[in-house]
């Protein structure tokens, strides 16, 4: 027997090698070919966060790796087959279960899998594929995340290049080892390739290729071997078994041919030497002839029949082609009815879609053009707002405080703010006209003045309050006794002296002090009194209360020079400082009517 061994570039070698030692002939002729499928960095963050760590394939287990981006150490991997386990363990050193049933079905029935609610499951898979493993899993309450490695694509676009390499090599056998390995094969138009395959032999790694080979491609059960599993020597065992119980058929076939030949001779050979067997005098060489001629019969007639059940062979085979093409003719009949439906369904869902998508795009274009509407109204509101604030607070400046600098600094706040406005050209027009009527006022001279005072305040704790200094006392007598005779005056005033002494002290100073002496509380009351002036004046200056001004700075003048020393030089200051102040003007200006304000309320209206 002659096999045909379909897997990718680079698998089918070691099978290849065990079926040349069992003295089967094998061709590798890979159908597929496996490409790396870009994985996004998205993807790749969900390996780390995986509980439980799914593997369908070897080649799933190479292109993981691949992306080198490890499983996290908490995390427990699972294979499909053994052969997977050992591709796990030899590239990610990492031991995994696996089940005695190599296929989606055995691995969802570990009992490690039967309780995965709330866990992340990370499936690593090929592009397709069944989806039985990912339905179960999310109906078992895991949270599952699918990564795509690697996908399957023919070799070519059609079979027919490799089914007429295949007949010229008379192959008998074909290995299938994926659902996308037996579509990649049948895909040919040609009736003679496709009676070809209907003739052969495959070897199917599981029963749901089995059945997959069967109903998509009319091909019989008998036809169809499941190997004992999807690794080379299961594959191998399946193909041995198979050839020996090929030949033992063929034996028996061929030694039942054989007895039933030489019976029919057998009993050509009696019924011919019956009628003779009284004579006596037959020759050796006419029996001889007559035998010859029995065998020549009986080979024509058995090469008749041969001929006979070939031609019966031939035309059951051609009822069974017509019958084919009659069920393939209903086939397509109804794929293009179906597929007319289809795209009737389809045309009928874009209709609806582009409906959907138009409604949708106008009403956001609606919630849009009211969203920003509103905000446009938001911010006119603010804007608005802020203009009446500032203008208000202009007219304040000016009529309250004759402040015209902040006047004149609000107004041009308030034009900054107006440049993105609409309509605001009256309004412009009115703040550029009180700006120049401000600026060509002369400024009042309230805030030097203000200033000034407060400077004063602020040195009134510095000045020095006259006071009389204590002379020093005077240089007392030598109060000791004399010892001579002569002094006994001396003696006799020093020892009234001493005895006086013990009841009345009396000082002696060289200068007369007239001026009464001033305690700490005196002194700070004073310093008060002189604050008191002062920021009485400061007062009267704002308010525009010029006598009440006049009459503070005279009392706070009177008040330094009596209790104050006028030789001390921050004294003579303060007093020149005061004079200055008594001279000035304190009058209040006329006031200026603002356009501005009316421009603003004429514009918010």
């Amino acid at each position: 027997m002659k096999v045909v061994l379909t897997r990718p570039v680079g698998k089918s070698e070691p099978l290849s090698e065990l079926l040349t030692q069992q003295q089967i002939s094998s061709v590798i002729c890979p159908v597929l070919q496996l490409n790396e499928v870009a994985v996004s960095d998205t993807a790749k963050a969900m390996i780390s966060e995986a509980e439980l760590a799914l593997f369908v394939s070897p080649d799933a287990v190479r292109y993981f790796h691949q992306l080198e981006v490890p499983l996290a150490g908490h995390c427990g991997a699972f294979a499909v087959g053994e052969g997977t386990a050992d591709a796990i363990q030899q590239t990610l050193n990492i031991k995994a279960k696996y089940p005695k049933q190599p296929d989606s079905e055995g691995l969802l029935a570990l009992p490690q899998l039967s309780s995965v609610e709330g866990k992340r499951v990370l499936l690593v898979k090929g592009k397709g594929g069944r989806p039985v493993i990912a339905q179960t899993l999310k109906a078992r309450g895991a949270i599952l995340d699918s990564l795509v490695v690697y996908e399957r694509i023919a070799v070519k676009d059609n079979a027919d290049g490799w089914l007429d390499h295949w007949r010229s090599q008379q192959i008998e056998g074909i290995v299938i080892t994926s659902n996308s390995a037996a579509d990649a094969i049948f895909n040919t138009q040609s009736s003679a390739s496709k009676d070809w395959l209907a003739q052969r032999t495959f070897f199917v790694v599981s029963q749901r290729i089995a059945e997959h080979v069967q109903q998509s491609y009319n091909i019989e059960q008998s036809q169809i071997v499941v190997c004992h599993g999807p690794d080379n020597r299961a594959i191998a065992g399946s193909i041995i078994d198979y050839t020996k119980q090929q030949g033992r058929k063929m034996t028996q076939s061929e030694s039942q041919t054989k007895n039933t030949n030489t019976q029919q001779a057998a009993k050509a050979a009696e019924q011919t030497v019956t009628p003779h067997h009284a004579k006596v005098g037959v020759s050796k060489v006419a029996l001889l002839a007559l035998l010859v001629a029995l065998g020549s019969g009986a080979g024509a007639g058995y090469v008749y029949l041969q001929q006979q059940q070939q031609l019966q062979q031939a035309l059951l085979a051609n009822q069974a082609i017509n019958a084919e093409n009659q069920l393939l003719n209903t086939q397509l009949s109804s794929a293009k009815s179906q597929l007319q439906r289809v795209e009737n369904v389809l045309d009928s869902l874009q209709d609806n879609v582009a409906k959907r998508l138009a409604e949708q795009q106008q009403h956001v274009e609606t919630q849009l053009t009211q969203t920003l509407a509103k905000a446009q109204q938001q911010v006119s509101g603010a804007v608005a707002s802020e203009a009446l604030y500032l203008q208000r607070l202009a007219a304040f400046k000016v009529a309250a405080e004759q402040d015209y600098l902040g006047a004149i600094a609000i107004l041009q706040r308030l034009q900054e703010s107006l440049e993105s406005e609409s309509n605001t050209a009256a309004v412009k027009q009115a703040i550029a006209k009180d700006i120049a009527a401000l600026k060509a006022l002369p400024q009042p001279q309230t805030e030097s003045l203000y200033f000034e005072l407060h400077g004063l305040l602020s040195q009134v704790d510095t000045l020095t309050i006259k006071t009389k200094q204590i002379p020093q006392k005077a240089a007392s007598e030598d109060a000791a006794l004399s010892q001579q005779v002569d002094d006994w005056q001396a003696n006799l005033k020093r020892s009234w002296q001493g005895l006086v002494d013990d009841f009345i002290t009396i000082r002696h100073h060289d200068e007369v002090v007239i001026d009464p002496l001033l305690d700490k509380n005196e002194q700070l009351l004073i310093r008060t009194q002189l604050r008191a002036y002062l920021t009485q004046a400061q007062t009267a200056l704002m308010d525009q209360q010029a006598s009440i001004y006049f009459s503070a700075l005279d009392s706070a003048a009177d008040t330094l020079a009596r209790y104050f020393d006028t030789q001390h030089a921050p004294v003579n200051a303060m007093q020149q400082a005061l004079n200055k102040l008594s001279r000035s003007e304190v009058q209040r200006q006329e006031s200026i009517e603002l356009a501005t304000p009316a421009a603003v309320k004429g514009w918010l209206k």
